[in-house]
């Protein structure tokens, strides 16, 4: 994703439609990937939809955005949809009680409906696809979203750093172990050696 220019992100704070627009063309691609790539495909059908939502609350905030504190453009995006994302997965848990009846028994479970269980046709058509996607569902919520930046988004470990809000010494340990598992799980659906 490449940063737009200072004029544009200043027009669209001053409320031209022509600037929001530009910044949605330019941003639609990067933060649909990054969604789905973070969310999985059992999310697949609402990807337009969340996007949607993080560029209404981009706009909503985009008077509050500050180049001068040294932030870019793109990085406080992402910080957006980091958060959306991390919204909608806990949104998705539910609280139950424990049939033993103690309050302190509360826990949260994830439900997934119809939709969330059926594959991306990208999947079907690969077995290793589907690996690797259930590979990086196997990753924790941090782990993940590390990943997602680096790997596939191409961010730098102080853009993460400042999406995530943890140190890059932080990215990078989270990185290696996300790396690490990913290379465990994957291990038996890739070749090695010539």
């Amino acid at each position: 994703m490449t940063d737009l220019q200072p004029k544009t992100i200043a027009a669209a704070q001053a409320g031209d439609d022509d600037a929001c627009r530009e910044i949605i063309r330019a941003l639609h691609r990067p933060v649909i990937a990054t969604i789905y790539r973070f969310l999985g495909s059992r999310y697949s059908h609402e990807v337009e939809d969340i996007a949607q939502d993080i560029f209404l609350k981009i706009f909503r905030s985009i008077e509050r955005f500050d180049a001068t504190r040294g932030v870019k453009f793109t990085t406080w995006i992402y910080t957006f949809v980091r958060n959306h994302c991390f919204d909608i997965i806990k949104r998705r848990r539910i609280r139950t009680t424990s049939l033993s009846g103690g309050r302190d028994d509360e826990g949260q479970i994830e439900v997934p409906d119809e939709g969330m269980r059926k594959p991306s046709a990208a999947a079907e058509n690969s077995e290793l696809g589907q690996k690797i996607e259930e590979a990086l569902d196997g990753l924790g919520e941090d782990q993940r979203m590390a990943f997602v930046l680096r790997e596939y988004e191409g961010l730098d470990y102080s853009s993460i750093a400042e999406v995530m809000g943890v140190s890059e010494g932080t990215v990078k340990s989270r990185l290696h172990r996300a790396k690490e598992a990913l290379r465990t799980r994957l291990k038996p659906y890739v070749r090695t050696g010539a």
